[in-house]
């Protein structure tokens, strides 16, 4: 048996119209019989047939040679397309990113067959300059992620990028102290605003979750996000289905906001628009006006930050001023992956051992 890639000296914009048209790529070439009098029969297929039709004949043949043949003639497109389509259940906003990621390695890659890239090759790619550190480091994570799927079905036999790394550097994001926030939240203009300020800042909520919460979401001290946004029915990723307790001090800036409201209200409505929730003017207005506010008489003035900057203060806190873990503080933040607030938060957490054995013999005195 033999296998051929009908394409394999067309140019690539010969490739791209054969391709639109949605013509057979891959043929497979075999005898029936033995001896050169034998039958010779032919069998095309697309790109997405052509594993399994490896696969297939490798099992059932015991044929090192087919399995050669199968492992040396699958392309980094088909790898990217049996990920995505195992990673298909998950939110739709995930996904959408999954197919834009792959997107960028499949312009470079998606035609070379698996077995002919090299890991300096991949290297050099994941260092050019046209596009950002982040993106760079996702596409080489989807990348790996097919590779090693690959290598896991046995259609290829090595991971080509593996040790290659994306640094993206450390870049401080814009928080306030606790200090300063709460500074803030005192001189908000009235009580709506002081509870949204409280959710984002001392929950760290995201802005949108925040908009879209129901009078019904909070419950016995407990907030609930569900949702993303306002008319979106989908968290960000499943981890951003979220139950928090909340702290204290929010506490009974909920339960006014709350009163005896249909849990079917928004919880922040639109104090303009009647039946609506607040908007994303609304809440970067609110920041603006507490600034201003809290700054009168201050010597030294707070410094304006964004909106998502309140979500930045949440994990600084949390980490550097609290002394959180990063699993709890990636929980409550409804990050996907704690390895997203290893990235971004890592540096604020304690440094060191001395905080955690601190507190091991603060425990071990208690029980003594």
């Amino acid at each position: 048996m033999t296998v051929h890639d009908l394409w394999k000296d067309l140019s690539k914009s010969e490739i791209a119209q054969r391709r639109q048209a949605g013509r057979d790529r891959w043929q497979r070439r075999w005898r029936e019989g033995t001896g050169r009098a034998a039958q010779q029969r032919k069998q095309s297929y697309k790109e997405h047939q052509k594993a399994q039709a490896y696969l297939d004949d490798a099992n059932h043949m015991q044929n090192p040679r087919a399995q050669r043949i199968r492992r040396e003639s699958i392309t980094v497109g088909t790898l990217l397309d049996r990920h995505l389509a195992a990673k298909a259940d998950r939110a739709p906003k995930t996904v959408e990113a999954d197919h834009h990621h792959a997107a960028g390695v499949r312009r470079q890659f998606g035609d070379r067959h698996a077995s002919t890239i090299d890991t300096t090759e991949i290297e050099v790619w994941s260092q050019r300059g046209d596009i950002a550190r982040s993106s760079r480091k996702k596409q080489l994570e989807i990348f790996r992620a097919s590779i090693k799927r690959g290598i896991r079905d046995k259609l290829i036999d090595h991971d080509p990028t593996e040790g290659i790394v994306v640094p993206l550097g450390h870049k401080e994001l814009p928080h306030w102290s606790s200090a300063e926030l709460m500074a803030v939240i005192e001189a908000a203009a009235n009580e709506r605003e002081k509870a949204l300020l409280a959710v984002l800042g001392l929950m760290g909520v995201r802005a949108g979750e925040a908009r879209s919460l129901l009078v019904g979401d909070y419950s016995d001290g407990r907030l609930s996000v569900t949702t993303s946004g306002v008319d979106s029915d989908t968290t960000k990723t499943r981890a951003g289905r979220r139950t928090l307790p909340v702290p204290g001090f929010v506490v009974p800036l909920l339960e006014r906001q709350v009163g005896d409201r249909p849990k079917s209200e928004w919880l922040f409505p639109s104090p303009r628009l009647a039946g609506q929730a607040i908007g994303k003017g609304y809440v970067s207005d609110t920041v603006t006006r507490a600034v201003a506010r809290a700054n009168k008489n201050r010597e030294d003035p707070i410094e304006r930050i964004n909106v998502h900057g309140l979500r930045h203060t949440f994990a600084a806190m949390a980490l550097s001023e609290a002394g959180a873990d990063l699993l709890s503080v990636s929980r409550a933040m409804g990050h996907a992956r704690p390895s997203i607030t290893l990235d971004r938060y890592g540096h604020l957490a304690p440094a060191g051992l001395a905080p955690l054995m601190d507190k091991i013999d603060q425990l071990a005195v208690v029980q003594s």
